[in-house]
């Protein structure tokens, strides 16, 4: 079950979230997304839109597995950090 449902979502075209008018929450996620170092977005952005494992980021950049394992690491407390008195 699970298989069909991976395979169905890999079918969807790309999108990117779009941002609602005036929220604070989203808009302080891409900043801090922004603000990160290019190959850290990038290895974020194939991991979750383009929904790539971590091995297959891992070949096409030409990194460790470990290495998009802490990518993906540092964007998520850098997200959680920029949302933090938000809660």
């Amino acid at each position: 079950m699970v298989m069909r449902w991976r395979i169905w979502r890999r079918r969807e075209p790309r999108r990117r979230p779009l941002a609602a008018p005036g929220d604070v929450r989203i808009a302080r996620a891409e900043a801090a997304i922004a603000g990160l170092p290019e190959l850290t977005r990038e290895v974020f952005f194939m991991h979750r839109f383009d929904d790539l494992s971590y091995e297959r980021i891992a070949r096409r950049q030409g990194i460790d597995v470990k290495e998009v394992e802490g990518h993906i690491a540092a964007t998520l407390i850098a997200v959680r950090c920029a949302l933090k008195d938000l809660d």
